[in-house]
């Protein structure tokens, strides 16, 4: 045998081998890309009302098909964990009924390396069963100019790494106050994985409609792409639960299937939720 036939001989499982990692990396491993952390369908709880009963409150969510509880632990005037043995009760109660918890924190601004301080303390909180937050958000209402919202994102992601999800909670760009000469949506864009938009249309008479929380919903997917000037943005709306009827429910739920909203949906109740909104949210299929 001559010995660059040999040679061929030996190289051939070398490049089987190449082509099969080749192979892999491109074909089957993306079909098991990770999802965003906000893919599902949750209810938003602000510090005001933690539920009195953890255990049955997620009981009940779970049963509605709800995985997913969007919890506030702070502000930018409060401790880093406004109420940890509150916390703690649900994010046991949470885990047990396989329902992730999200905290958030609303973010004055005024001081955003403060603000990016006790950001990462929920990131990093345990409970004393070792348990922690299944991802964190920030709630960016006040203080909106792109100065202030890098320095918050910056300073967190060099605490957290480049891998942990960062969400923004913002103002539907619908309304005039989140128009891209107020509001730094291409910051933001550039700063954070998920973009969580408050599409809250009960305000306008004329929206209380099931078409009238479609189209509202349908114009706030639509302007954030157009204002960070990214198609593929991922975007977790935030659905209004503020005494929205179940045909309201239902128009915001359509958009999002019929729009591409591609990391999730929840909904931001008055206090509670009522149990039509939380059936309409649990029963909807995407």
């Amino acid at each position: 045998m001559k010995n660059n036939q040999l040679i061929k001989l030996v190289n051939r499982p070398k490049i089987f081998y190449i082509f099969l990692i080749i192979f892999l990396c491109f074909v089957i491993l993306p079909s098991y890309a990770k999802s965003p952390i906000t893919v599902g369908k949750g209810i938003w709880v602000n510090i005001w009302n933690y539920p009195s009963n953890p255990e049955m409150y997620c009981a009940y969510l779970k049963s509605n098909n709800i995985d997913t509880i969007y919890l506030q632990i702070s502000r930018s005037n409060t401790p880093a964990i406004k109420e940890p043995l509150k916390l703690n009760k649900i994010i046991s109660a949470a885990h047990k009924n396989d329902i992730k918890v999200i905290g958030w924190t609303y973010a004055f601004l005024k001081n955003p390396l403060q603000d990016a301080q006790k950001f990462i303390q929920g990131v990093l909180y345990k409970t004393p069963d070792g348990e922690s937050l299944d991802g964190m958000a920030a709630d960016i209402e006040e203080i909106t100019n792109s100065t202030a919202i890098e320095t918050f994102a910056k300073a967190v992601r060099k605490q957290v790494g480049a891998s942990y999800p960062l969400i923004a909670i913002t103002f539907s760009p619908v309304l005039k106050r989140a128009e891209p000469r107020h509001y730094a949506w291409k910051t933001i864009a550039n700063n954070f994985d998920i973009i969580a938009p408050m599409t809250y249309w009960h305000g306008f008479v004329k929206l209380r409609t099931e078409k009238g929380a479609y189209d509202y919903t349908a114009q706030t997917i639509s302007k954030i792409k157009e204002y960070t000037q990214k198609d593929d943005i991922k975007i977790h709306l935030i659905g209004d639960g503020q005494k929205t009827s179940k045909q309201e429910i239902v128009g915001f739920l359509k958009a999002a299937s019929d729009h591409g909203a591609n990391a999730g949906v929840s909904l931001y109740p008055w206090y509670a939720p009522k149990e039509h909104q939380v059936e309409a949210l649990g029963k909807f299929e995407f």
